[in-house]
């Protein structure tokens, strides 16, 4: 290769050689053009460079250099645009990333916030409530805005008579049914069931309110199968449990001392003012519905000589004891209660006088084939029972209750051990 072919070679391949090299380090490729056009130089000889093609060559290829820097400066600085711009991207993502945490956590706060002030009502709500009907109401609220659902029910167990009453409950709930609610926890009571049962075909968990070991208490919940989780939801029931316990056994005490105001603490049955305004009741209830009442007075027979001779012990004895068989042979919906000394009121909403007659006289032979022994004494006691009735022997409390008295009177007159309605006095 001649000298001008040399020089020609090595100044066209400079600029490519400058600009290839420049992409990953400008001085590089600038120090690789200007070995380059030394070389060419030297090739071509210092003294070649005076003729026109030559100089025009060299000038062009110093040209094609400087366009090349620039190019590569330029490619360089959008590189590192680029760069920049992934990392600003990057750093956006993480923003975001960290933005959705914080907004989880506050959404969590917040329900959990919002459950604390539900459950915090709730306790204190129990805690200072006197009416138990309202307290009843707005518990089953609370509830539901705790566990978000209406398909619950909350039941509080009668101290006196150690069965579940019915506190609160959702809408249409057939957890509200006690005969529903054992089947499907398997018990008879709320003191069998020791710890929570979770039902995975019912989507629902029964969970026991424990209150220093004791029962006093039962609630059971269903959720929507799409969301139930039998052991967060058994967890979270039985902390609720838990937490509003305390409280359960208040209104658990309440409902004791209400029923010992109401209830005679020798017979069993209701006392007299307990029994005065349930004959109000029902006959404001039997006016509005247009329906019937039956009422009776039931006294026993020479009571008198049963103290005289056998004491006052087994007098309370024979009292306590009718007071049992008549609350046995009465429906719930009938309302038993002491009138006075011997002599027992009873209620019998929506009867008619067929019917009253009936059941006065099978609570009359009920107790004349009982008998009555404790220690050594045996004895056989018999009643008399009245029976008048709303409308027909009167529309207010003091007239039905004057009928069924002068029924009685005329039933003790004429022999005792019977049953008059004072429609036949």
């Amino acid at each position: 290769m001649s000298k001008d072919n040399l020089f020609v070679f090595l100044l066209a391949v400079s600029p490519l050689l400058s600009y290839f090299l420049g992409r990953f380090s400008r001085t590089l490729g600038l120090a690789a053009a200007a070995a380059l056009i030394a070389g060419s130089v030297f090739a071509l000889g210092a003294g070649g460079l005076e003729s026109g093609p030559a100089m025009a060559l060299f000038l062009w290829t110093l040209a094609a250099l400087a366009h090349s820097a620039r190019v590569n400066a330029d490619l360089s600085g959008f590189g590192e645009g680029e760069r920049k711009l992934e990392e600003a991207k990057a750093r956006v993502d993480r923003l975001e990333t960290a933005l959705r945490a914080l907004k989880n956590d506050f959404e969590v706060l917040g329900t959990s916030e919002k459950k604390a002030l539900t459950l915090y009502s709730a306790v204190k709500l129990l805690s200072e409530a006197v009416d138990l009907e309202s307290a009843g109401k707005q518990f089953g609220r609370y509830v539901k805005d705790y566990f978000d659902t209406s398909d619950f029910a909350f039941y509080v167990t009668d101290i006196n008579l150690n069965v579940p009453e019915l506190f609160a409950c959702g809408d249409k709930t057939d957890l509200s049914s006690w005969e529903t609610l054992s089947r499907l926890a398997g018990c008879e009571a709320p003191s069998a069931l020791t710890g929570a049962v979770a039902l995975e075909a019912e989507h629902a968990v029964i969970v026991p309110v424990l209150h220093a070991g004791a029962a006093v208490g039962l609630f059971a919940l269903r959720l929507p199968p799409a969301v139930f989780k039998k052991d967060a939801l058994a967890g979270s029931a039985m902390e609720f449990a838990d937490e509003v316990s305390f409280a359960v056994k208040r209104i658990q005490l309440f409902r004791q001392v209400e029923w010992l105001s109401q209830v005679d603490g020798l017979t069993g049955v209701y006392r007299r003012n307990a029994l005065d305004e349930k004959i109000l009741e029902e006959i404001r209830r039997a006016g509005a519905f247009k329906t019937t009442l039956g009422f009776m007075i039931v006294d026993i027979d020479h009571f008198k000589l049963v103290n005289d001779r056998y004491g006052h012990q087994f007098g309370d004895f024979v009292l306590k004891k009718v007071g049992l068989l008549l609350r046995s042979s009465v429906y719930e919906t009938d309302f038993v209660g002491r009138y006075g000394g011997e002599e027992f009121g009873i209620v019998l909403p929506r009867a008619d006088a067929a019917g009253v007659l009936r059941k006065a006289e099978a609570i009359r032979t009920k107790i004349e084939g009982e008998t009555f022994s404790q220690g050594f004494e045996t004895v056989k006691v018999t009643v008399s029972i009245g029976i008048a009735h709303f409308p027909r022997d009167g529309s207010a409390a003091g007239e039905l209750i004057a009928g069924a008295d002068a029924a009685l009177y005329r039933a003790k007159e004429t022999g005792r051990n019977k049953v008059v309605d004072v429609s036949g006095v």
